[in-house]
């Protein structure tokens, strides 16, 4: 969720972004995932790379968080979420929350299928698909990890990302996504 409180960690981490050793960090990060893992990890844009490397760091302590961590925003489809829609979900979502719910429903209405990725597509490409995309990111991490063979727990951990956490794991993994 995006407040007045976390846009000193949205700086740091946009600032790390354009750091020009960035993807070479995230290649040997990434060699610590499964190779399907480290791919997903590796398609994330350079914002999402950097918030994701910057979570991995608080969160090293712990294998599965640090693993959570990295590969938490992959539901973020590169191509999918531009920067001005991102920017746009940010804005309503600060000033105009109320107006944001509102869109959002009336997107979801929208969305038919089956299955989380049948349902991105059933969306016109634009700011439509972008919004459903940056509500749902967790589930389409979660699907993109189940069909990459990830473990349970991991696959639970990114599907519930931005929900009420349930365990102390959980938690420390919203507390680090909301700091940064």
């Amino acid at each position: 969720m995006n407040t007045w409180r976390n846009l000193p960690g949205k700086l740091k981490v946009s600032l790390l972004s354009l750091h020009p050793r960035l993807r070479r960090e995230a290649r040997r990060v990434g060699e610590d995932l499964s190779g399907e893992e480290g791919e997903l990890f590796l398609s994330l844009n350079r914002y999402d790379l950097a918030h994701s490397l910057a979570m991995a760091r608080r969160l090293s302590d712990d294998p599965l968080l640090r693993r959570a961590a990295l590969l938490h925003d992959t539901g973020k489809l590169r191509g999918e979420l531009d920067i001005i829609t991102r920017w746009l979900y940010t804005f309503l979502e600060m000033f105009f929350p109320g107006r944001l719910r509102r869109l959002c429903a009336a997107v979801e209405e929208g969305a038919h299928g089956e299955g989380i990725l049948e349902r991105v597509r059933s969306l016109p490409p634009g700011w439509r698909r972008g919004f459903f995309v940056q509500m749902h990111h967790g589930e389409i991490a979660a699907e993109l990890l189940r069909r990459a063979g990830g473990d349970q727990e991991l696959v639970r951990m990114v599907e519930e990302h931005q929900r009420e956490p349930r365990d102390e794991r959980a938690r420390r993994l919203r507390q680090a996504d909301d700091a940064l």
